[in-house]
């Protein structure tokens, strides 16, 4: 699956972080939630804007529990730095998962894209570029799931925490 990320997510586990590190951990963080800032979201969507071109189709993942206010925040605002990329909810959880952050500090793996309960809906999209909008990637199991729900799509991410990845290659419309 093809990921676009911004910025690379730094651990603080390999030594002391810069403050540009630690700032993009900051705005990670930040952008899991809407009541942050406008200025993190938009900071962002502007990394993140600069690696797509419109038209394009934006759909934002839910949360572990189904929310996608946060990520459709994020992506209006990337909108706003794309000219022709439209927001789209298509994508939905059938119920909850556990979190990432809460079963990395219990030291569990990453979640299957099949456990991940990532449905469709009957909403039908025109043909262009699809991304999935995310604030961090670690394992790219979400955004696997959802392109696996939709059939298409290329994920798009403000941090990209993997250490390392498995490449595979995804056809992008």
């Amino acid at each position: 699956m093809n990921i676009l990320a911004a910025r690379k997510y730094p651990t603080p586990r390999n030594g002391q972080l810069s403050l540009e590190q630690a700032e993009t951990r900051r705005l990670a963080y930040s952008i899991k939630t809407t009541a942050s800032p406008c200025a993190d979201f938009d900071t962002a969507a502007g990394d993140m804007a600069a690696l797509i071109t419109g038209p394009c189709w934006l759909v934002p993942i839910p949360d572990s529990t189904g929310n996608t206010d946060a990520n459709a925040k994020l992506a209006h605002h990337i909108a706003n730095h794309c000219p022709g990329a439209q927001v789209v909810k298509v994508i939905y959880r059938t119920q909850p998962i556990q979190s990432q952050c809460a079963r990395h500090k219990l030291a569990l793996g990453p979640i299957p894209p099949d456990q991940h309960h990532l449905a469709r809906t009957r909403k039908t999209l025109t043909l262009r570029q699809t991304y999935f909008v995310d604030n961090v990637t670690t394992s790219g199991h979400t955004l696997e799931a959802a392109r696996l729900a939709l059939g298409f799509g290329a994920g798009l991410v403000f941090a990209d925490a993997a250490s390392h990845r498995t490449q595979v290659q995804a056809t992008l419309l």
